[in-house]
């Protein structure tokens, strides 16, 4: 479905970074997704260009502690130790944004237990109170937290942009099936470059 690049006022909207952390963007890392090193310098750019807009930015850090239940061991035990620990937890190297894309100081963090960045957190509330009704998002992974957030942003009422050029996961097929899912039925998905564009026109006369 053709539709028309949407208004983004930086002012109204939030910039929401999906769990870009050590533990899948270093090689080292418990969960790494190498296909995810090609977008840091893609999201280090557009945090700086909307943070100077005036654009709230968000930033969300994941931890499997509140998956240890339920069907999610099953699905993935490998990524949990024999003893039940999780691999991915709070307080870890893992769970640190990596180096390259340090949040500023007055930037939002928000530490999340599934894969939305809405569930059982206090984003919603933070984006209500400062008046924000669009969300700009970015980050890993496309089809799983990317995803998430996005359908329940819409769920909620905010208008939602998933920047193609800024998000990735381990799968060409599933990124690009997910970015349709996403464009036809919950927003809009522009690249970094439209999201500059968009913008710029929101503040022309």
């Amino acid at each position: 479905m053709k539709r028309e690049p949407p208004h983004i006022d930086p002012t109204q909207s939030s910039l929401v970074i999906v769990d870009m952390q050590k533990a899948f963007l270093e090689a080292d890392g418990v969960m790494f997704v190498p296909q995810a090193r090609a977008i840091v310098p893609v999201v280090r750019s557009t945090a700086e260009f909307c943070r100077a807009q005036g654009m709230e930015i968000v930033w969300t850090r994941m931890s499997h502690e509140g998956m240890a239940c339920g069907a999610y061991p099953e699905l993935f035990p490998g990524h949990f130790l024999d003893d039940g620990t999780p691999r991915l937890c709070r307080g870890t190297r893992d769970f640190e944004i990596v180096d390259e894309l340090q949040p500023a100081p007055h930037d939002v963090l928000i530490d999340k237990l599934t894969y939305s960045s809405f569930g059982r957190t206090d984003l919603e509330s933070i984006l209500r109170r400062d008046g924000r009704d669009t969300v700009v998002i970015a980050g890993i992974a496309t089809n799983v937290c990317v995803e998430s957030t996005a359908r329940e942003a819409f769920a909620l009422g905010f208008r939602v942009v998933v920047l193609s050029d800024a998000a990735a996961t381990g799968n060409t097929e599933a990124h690009t099936a997910s970015l349709k899912t996403i464009s036809l039925a919950f927003g809009w998905v522009i690249t970094a470059a439209q999201l500059r564009e968009c913008v710029a026109r929101t503040g022309s006369p």
